[in-house]
């Protein structure tokens, strides 16, 4: 009863949706209940919108932070760790790669980072990439996450009406929405699910075998999903290194990968296909998934145990592999830089780390 159901944001036509600017609103779920603090164009940043950014971070929910409050989300964590870098945060929940890049066109490029960060989630990415583009197919019309959402309606009232009833009580009832949940609630233990793992401090993981399954089906490289996926990351690196930046993907794994294996079930791995075809390209990347899968192993929780969306310490863990990953690839170009032997950074570090602090200070960020 206290979820927003109209929290959708933003009609965007060329991106498909962007949070609500300048806004406050509640986040609340079965594990959590946050405000979320928005800025600018709907990115959760504070402060006023920056002329330049060193590190710009694109990707969805994940990179948002969803589900923990603003200081707790890991692109705010690796913005702490190098106080002397404006770091960005262009997350936007319900995005896939088509729309990190669409997003960077709009918003990163004209703030001429030298590095992009890119937050792959292949737990729902490729999927998310099948759905924009059916958005796009159909005339890109309203808000992209309405129309996904609530249940592919963008149309007319007396051209759609069963879609547009459909659409009208998940937006608008709470006893439709609870009657939906029921539903879906029924369905999932009829087919053996959630498998739930009790970790050793007594707390649930609710797992979804089946909707993990279905959501990574396009992980696979003959998938039109994964085609989408790649063609889009691909455009966004030559886009970056034509401006003298530098591109880095972030794979982050899913609940289910993490602690499904503890109960003995057999897992996709949903970027299997998706690494080898990144190294093809030259495209950097850092997989937290063996990192996780260590964390998990010792018994810590790095979910939330209804939402599959990582907690606190999930999306701590998450800053802390970036922030050693960025800290010794810049303290390897400080060593090897004189004997141009380095190949990321592209510039010397004192070059890397931005003159321009004066918008930092602007931002009310100075440190």
């Amino acid at each position: 009863m206290l979820v927003d159901m109209n929290n959708v944001g933003v009609k965007h036509s060329f991106i498909g949706h962007l949070h609500t600017p300048d806004a406050k609103k509640r986040l609340s779920g079965p594990d959590y209940d946050v405000r979320q603090t928005t800025g600018a164009f709907g990115f959760r940043n504070a402060g006023p919108w920056p002329d330049h950014a060193d590190v710009v971070i694109l990707g969805d929910s994940l990179v948002f932070g969803y589900g923990v409050s603003d200081g707790s989300a890991w692109p705010a964590i690796v913005d702490r760790s190098f106080p002397k870098l404006e770091v960005l945060n262009l997350g936007l929940v319900g995005a896939g790669a088509e729309q990190y890049l669409r997003v960077y066109e709009t918003f990163g490029a004209p703030l001429h980072p030298k590095l992009v960060i890119v937050g792959m989630f292949p737990g729902n990415d490729f999927w998310d990439a099948g759905q924009f583009q059916e958005w796009v197919r159909e005339g890109s019309k309203g808000n992209y996450m309405v129309w996904r959402n609530y249940g592919h309606f963008s149309g007319s009232l007396l051209g759609q009406p069963a879609q547009a009833l459909k659409s009208v009580l998940l937006r608008r009832s709470y006893l439709y929405n609870l009657v939906v949940a029921a539903h879906s609630n029924h369905e999932a233990k009829r087919a053996g699910e959630p498998k739930i793992l009790t970790l050793k401090n007594g707390q649930e993981m609710r797992l979804l075998p089946s909707d993990f399954e279905s959501r990574t089906e396009g992980s696979r490289a003959g998938r039109p999903e994964f085609q989408l996926t790649v063609r889009a990351l691909t455009e966004l690196r030559d886009r970056v290194e034509k401006t003298g930046g530098q591109m880095l993907v972030v794979l982050q794994p899913s609940k289910e990968e993490i602690y499904l294996p503890m109960l003995g079930e057999k897992v996709r791995d949903p970027a299997r296909e998706l690494r080898p075809a990144l190294r093809q390209l030259g495209i950097e990347y850092l997989d937290l998934a063996p990192a996780f899968k260590r964390e998990a192993n010792l018994g810590k929780a790095l979910f939330f145990g209804a939402d599959g969306h990582p907690n606190q310490a999930g999306y701590r863990l998450i800053a802390e592999q970036v922030v050693q990953y960025l800290a010794e690839r810049i303290s390897s170009a400080k060593s090897t830089s004189a004997l141009g032997r380095v190949s990321w950074p592209p510039v010397q570090p004192a070059l890397w780390i931005s003159e321009r602090r004066h918008s930092r200070a602007r931002r009310g960020g100075a440190e």
